[in-house]
């Protein structure tokens, strides 16, 4: 096959069947080009048309690249995949990061949780795709937010019923954001569980225990231990110690006691980076 479409890239004059394969189109839509006036062609005396290699290029086809085609290597496909997953990675913390400036939370919230959600999924031997896809949903976890008031998001004071109930809506926002980009759709249900309970008694579906998406467990106690470490608009961030305290005394009702358990032990054992302002 790569030889054929090398003989027909040397050749100067092409048939319509041999236009079509170069440029990847059918040999109708040549035709259809030919009776239009907007490729040239020379008809033989039989009937037949040819074109011209230059012609085509004059059309807007770069033909010659064709001479320099070749398969890529699986290293060099890797390489490429991943620079291409880096790139995504890096344009979505961007955002985030503009959106967090919206929230009472300080700037980078969502890059901290997604740094401690992956910590939590290293220390449970999550594979490289389950890391990748922890990560971004610890991203994404508060996508949503972009479609609550900013008067809402940084009420430095508590909330009424109605300000609270359009918080709530923000992982079915999320989900619904998230769920119509095909890279990634397999976040949806994390996003949609991230502010369930345990215990049953969380948003939006009442989502209990095990039943609760595993990287949604994790997001919520690495949520809860940044957002407990954060300065904000009227306290102070608790101490490592009292934000550890807080996290096991919710272990059973507002976690998995399981996630508090890796988190927390892993707090005391000074193996996790937390990148917070403390």
């Amino acid at each position: 096959m790569a030889k054929r479409v090398k003989d027909i890239v040397s050749k100067e004059i092409l048939n319509t069947r041999e236009a079509a394969n170069l440029i990847k189109v059918t040999t109708q839509t040549i035709k259809n080009y030919i009776y239009s006036g907007k490729l040239k062609a020379i008809k033989t005396p039989g009937g037949h048309h040819r074109i011209r290699r230059i012609d085509l290029q004059s059309f807007g086809f770069i033909v010659e690249e064709a001479k320099e085609q070749r398969q890529l290597t699986p290293e060099e496909l890797t390489n490429a995949y991943n620079r291409l997953l880096n790139q995504y990675m890096s344009t979505i913390e961007v955002l985030m990061k503009a959106l967090d400036e919206r929230d009472i939370i300080a700037s980078g919230h969502s890059s901290r949780v997604a740094d401690l959600s992956c910590a939590i999924g290293e220390q449970m031997e999550f594979n490289e795709t389950e890391l990748r896809e922890l990560r971004l949903a610890g991203l994404l976890h508060d996508v949503g937010k972009i479609g609550i008031s900013e008067n809402i998001l940084g009420k430095p004071g508590r909330l009424t019923d109605q300000e609270y109930f359009l918080i709530k809506k923000h992982p079915e926002i999320g989900e619904k954001i998230v769920g119509n980009i095909e890279f990634l759709k397999p976040l949806a249900r994390t996003i949609r569980h991230c502010h369930e309970r345990f215990d049953g008694t969380g948003y939006p579906d009442g989502t209990p225990g095990a039943d609760i998406d595993l990287k949604a467990r994790i997001l919520a106690v690495a949520d809860t231990y940044d957002y407990l470490r954060s300065d904000l608009s009227f306290r102070r961030a608790l101490s490592i110690d009292d934000s550890v305290r807080e996290l096991k005394k919710c272990a059973g009702t507002q976690f998995d006691p399981a996630v508090v358990k890796i988190f927390t032990d892993d707090v005391d054992k000074q193996k996790v980076s937390y990148h917070t302002q403390h």
